[in-house]
């Protein structure tokens, strides 16, 4: 179930400005989904050649408000990290299996990526709270 959302993930950030826009707006997605989801778009970003500096600062506002949502929900967060690396690695992928798409649609991608690294938490929190 989570491979479609990280699809919609990277195309949402393409499509509409941020991977918090529309990719698992249904009550099943988890917060580890989020987690994932969130790695998959830096993964994309970092297949279509964004700096390391940005991927950094990307990453850094994902843990910042997912572990604040989670602690806010009572919710413990111990595997950020690994889920957040399972999902850069499945970005970098997609963006490799669907390279058309990559080409097309990758500026917007990487638009939409620079407006996540630093979306502001209210955001996030009204995407998670579907």
């Amino acid at each position: 179930m989570i491979l479609p959302k990280l699809s919609a993930a990277i195309l949402s950030m393409a499509l509409l400005g941020s991977a918090y826009a529309a990719p698992a707006r249904d009550a099943d997605t988890t917060l580890d989904q989020w987690v994932v989801i969130s790695g998959a778009t830096n993964g994309a970003a970092d297949a279509l050649g964004v700096s390391e500096d940005d991927l950094d600062e990307h990453r850094s506002t994902a843990r910042s408000h997912l572990t604040r949502y989670a602690a806010e929900h009572g919710i413990r967060m111990e595997r950020f990290d690994a889920l957040f690396d399972l999902g850069a690695s499945e970005g970098r992928r997609l963006v490799a299996d669907r390279s058309a798409l990559a080409r097309a649609k990758g500026q917007s991608l990487i638009d939409g990526f620079q407006r996540d690294k630093n979306i502001g938490y209210e955001s996030v929190k009204d995407a998670l709270n579907v």
